[in-house]
């Protein structure tokens, strides 16, 4: 996909995206969870990455049920080592962003479950006309969010203790959260941005 295509895809997702994120904070402000600056700006920028790999990933306005399945795992790993290398760099952010913004994901098992929940969910999608379903993507997506998590193992050792506390939500469920995002991204990925493409750029 063309580096343009990708950027129109990207931020016209992530505009609708904004509303529902602001509300979702002026909720919790009100609920008595205000949380820190430091925090919400964090999270409108992991949602962007959210709705960058929806659009990496060709998830879209759904078509009709074809799936395209290859369930033998390393051997496309071997013949396209550049898609492998592509899949682990695209889930590196969420091994990063999962414990800087939620307390609940401290250990690798977390980090590794939700990673691959995420590539199952978008590999399920890719069944309705949106691309190929592989097992290596399951693979090395989980590979690249476990890696992350050691990225910023290393980043966050020297930060203090008080900025590192400034970034995590407080008084709310951090999976619920995170739920909150992921569903939230994937419906106006699959409903409203598909519309405003096609309308207003003739992207299919």
């Amino acid at each position: 996909m063309p580096v343009t295509d990708i950027l129109i895809r990207s931020v016209s997702g992530f505009i609708f995206v904004v509303p529902g994120i602001l509300l979702y904070f002026y909720y919790l402000k009100k609920s008595g969870k205000r949380q820190t600056p430091l925090h919400i700006t964090t999270v409108f920028v992991f949602c962007y990455y959210l709705i960058g790999i929806l659009t990496m990933t060709g998830i879209g306005k759904l078509k009709a049920f074809s799936p395209k399945i290859t369930l033998i795992p390393f051997l496309d790993m071997l013949h396209g080592p550049i898609d492998t290398i592509l899949n682990i760099l695209l889930f590196l952010p969420l091994g990063v962003f999962l414990p800087l913004l939620f307390q609940r994901y401290k250990r690798i098992r977390e980090i590794a479950v939700t990673g691959f929940l995420l590539s199952l969910s978008i590999e399920l999608v890719q069944m309705f006309g949106r691309g190929a379903t592989d097992v290596n993507d399951l693979i090395t997506n989980t590979v690249g969010a476990t890696l992350g998590y050691f990225i910023y193992k290393l980043v966050s050792k020297p930060m203090p203790k008080e900025l590192c506390e400034k970034f995590q939500a407080n008084k709310i469920d951090d999976r619920i959260e995170i739920l909150f995002f992921v569903v939230y991204s994937f419906v106006i990925m699959l409903t409203i941005q598909p519309l405003v493409i096609h309308t207003l750029f003739r992207l299919g």
